[in-house]
């Protein structure tokens, strides 16, 4: 059993149990795992029905000392487990699944547990984090380029550094499996260092994308960068959502047409760049 083959199901029947578990043996791998919500915890509690409730998976990753990676651990079935302990319950009934022969058990629980969570979905960062330990190419491609450029996907959400846009990052990624990620990332690192935190937004990185993808091989992209320079992202945004204002559409289209408007200032009308909103692989949402 590996990470990201198709899981075979009878190979996963034979290497799965169902028995009682001590609950106080079972861990947590942070490395894939959501962080655990209290409220989620509590409503699952205070509703408790063990058989509404389902078989949690465990995996049984054997004896790997000396760094402790031995024993059970939770796939899926995290707040489960939580709300259990929280009514006093010692033992819990679950399907564990023997991964002590594979050489990265955690690669294949986090695996198993993106194909197995269907109870309660991951938002967007908690999916990416668990495809990437999970062996995901394209996550892990992802991850790859934005770190050329300093940047990366956020495990939990914040502003203060990271990028939260995973969704957005991988819609640009699979217009051409990564070549315009690229160019995107190239060019708003040029035009504003850091990229990520609170001067990071989705609809950045999809008109600067669009911008991209439309006119790379018309536009000077100098130009370009010296006029994203001079506007910083703070005033980008403010420009974009007062077009915005007048002209409708999604706030991304908006980001795009400042950029052209920026890009078209001062130039002749031979030299000036049309919109061009149509056609792409980038779909407006």
């Amino acid at each position: 059993m590996a990470a990201g083959d198709k899981v075979d199901p009878d190979e996963f029947h034979a290497r799965s149990k169902i028995k009682q578990v001590d609950i106080s043996s079972v861990k947590v791998d942070q490395s894939y795992q959501r962080n655990v919500s209290d409220s989620l915890v509590d409503d699952i509690a205070a509703n408790w029905d063990e058989v509404a409730s389902e078989l949690v998976l465990y995996s049984d990753r054997g004896t790997r000392d000396p760094e402790e990676q031995g024993g059970l651990w939770i796939i899926n079935g995290q707040h489960r487990t939580a709300a259990a302990q929280k009514q006093g319950m010692k033992k819990i009934w679950a399907r564990v699944v023997d991964l002590s022969d594979v050489e990265d058990p955690g690669a294949v629980e986090a695996d198993l547990r993106l194909k197995t969570n269907k109870r309660i979905s991951d938002n967007p960062l908690q999916r990416f984090k668990a495809q990437l330990r999970a062996g995901d190419p394209e996550s892990i491609e992802i991850r790859d380029i934005l770190a050329k450029f300093d940047a990366y996907i956020n495990e939990v959400p914040t502003n203060e550094h990271g990028i939260n846009a995973v969704a957005a990052v991988e819609k640009v990624y699979r217009v051409d499996d990564g070549k315009l990620l690229t160019e995107t990332m190239e060019t708003l690192h040029k035009a504003f260092g850091v990229v990520g935190g609170e001067s990071f937004k989705a609809d950045m990185l999809k008109g600067t994308s669009w911008f991209l993808h439309r006119h790379y091989i018309e536009a000077d992209l100098g130009r370009l960068n010296e006029k994203m320079q001079g506007i910083g992202p703070a005033a980008l945004g403010n420009r974009a959502r007062t077009i915005q204002a007048t002209m409708g559409s999604s706030l991304w289209i908006n980001y795009y047409r400042t950029l052209v408007e920026m890009y078209n200032e001062k130039l002749g009308q031979k030299s000036r760049l049309a919109w061009k909103l149509r056609g792409s692989t980038v779909e407006e949402e």
